[in-house]
């Protein structure tokens, strides 16, 4: 017998409510609440995946791919719905709007997490709005330059510029993109002046340098690779801490002395904010899972990370505002703000 059963009924009874009580309250003081009926039956409907871009690209590929693994370790089914436009806001607000419930989640990245909410005066949401889950990967950014230029190097390119004085042609992948951002962090440490030429996406950025009516673009390792060992673009400079191993000969810009651009895009998983802690647990415990499967991880890498991530929620959180406060810099620099 315990020191509570041993008390008389009324004050057994008192006892036991006031642990259940404490017991409460220091699962709170962490922001944690208590496991409830309803998340304990988790889930107990059809899960949404929101991609706030097209259908078809690496990423959208990358996020299916998850969504069809965890279908089948949750025994619920994950759709993706795609919401693109308005560099990815239309789908981020969509997302942020639905219920705290832990049906819905999205795929986050530099542009709608990162960028959008320096850049935008009223995106319409906030990374507040999300609870992490996890960070799929990196994609380290490739500077190229048309192949019909005199430049192949980043050195040459300055040298290039102090003989005519005359800005270059820089295509984006829009305005505000992360292909503008990058291209602009670019112009600022370089002192290179560009005249930004959007499009409507980044395929069309690479067509057009292809045909030559651009001088510069940024596209990721992937797209880039092929078109570099055809000798179609020229590779100047990649994002990233390390070369890339689609692309060994093509120097960093750490490596040429540009230690501030931060020419790396990401891509990550979170959930509406506000749902159950238990929730964010489970669903970053099956999603490391399907990133650490070996049939997995070669699909997930073709969209171009240099790796797979995983990182823990928490630690996803710490990089996210991170990366907000890094190009809040930048966009102060600029003095650019953007009305929807």
């Amino acid at each position: 017998m315990n020191k509570v059963d041993s008390l008389p009924r009324p004050e057994r009874a008192l006892r036991r409510t006031l642990l259940a009580a404490s017991g409460a309250l220091s699962l709170s003081a962490f922001g944690v609440r208590p496991a409830t009926a309803a998340n304990a039956a988790y889930p107990g409907k059809p899960i949404r995946m929101i991609h706030a871009f097209a259908v078809g690209s690496g990423t959208d590929n990358a996020g299916r791919l998850i969504a069809e693994r965890l279908t089948q370790k949750l025994g619920q089914p994950v759709v993706v719905e795609n919401r693109p436009g308005a560099n990815m806001i239309i789908g981020t607000e969509y997302a942020a709007r639905q219920p705290a419930d832990g049906y819905t989640m999205l795929i986050v990245t530099l542009d709608n997490l990162g960028i959008n909410p320096n850049l935008y005066r009223n995106p319409g949401y906030s990374a507040k709005d999300f609870d992490p889950i996890t960070l799929i990967g990196m994609l380290p950014l490739v500077l190229v330059a048309a192949s019909g230029r005199a430049y192949g190097s980043l050195a040459e390119l300055k040298q290039a510029y102090e003989k005519t004085k005359q800005p270059l042609s820089f295509g984006t992948w829009g305005v505000g993109s992360v292909a503008h951002m990058v291209g602009a962090m670019i112009q600022i440490e370089t002192g290179i002046p560009f005249n930004f030429v959007p499009f409507q996406g980044a395929a069309p950025a690479v067509t057009a340098i292809l045909g030559g009516h651009i001088d510069l673009t940024i596209s990721s390792a992937v797209t880039s690779a092929s078109h570099i060992k055809a000798g179609k673009v020229r590779p100047l400079a990649i994002g990233g801490q390390a070369r890339h191993a689609d692309l060994p000969d093509v120097p960093t810009f750490a490596e040429l002395g540009y230690r501030n651009i931060n020419a790396v895009q990401w891509h990550g998983i979170a959930v509406r904010a506000g749902g159950q802690r238990e929730i964010v647990d489970r669903l970053y415990k099956e999603i490391r899972a399907i990133l650490d499967e070996p049939d997995s991880q070669p699909k997930i890498l073709k969209v171009g990370y240099s790796g797979i991530d995983g990182r823990t929620p928490a630690e996803f959180a710490s990089f996210i505002a991170a990366e907000t406060q890094a190009w809040s810099r930048v966009v102060k620099t600029l003095g650019v703000v953007v009305d929807r």
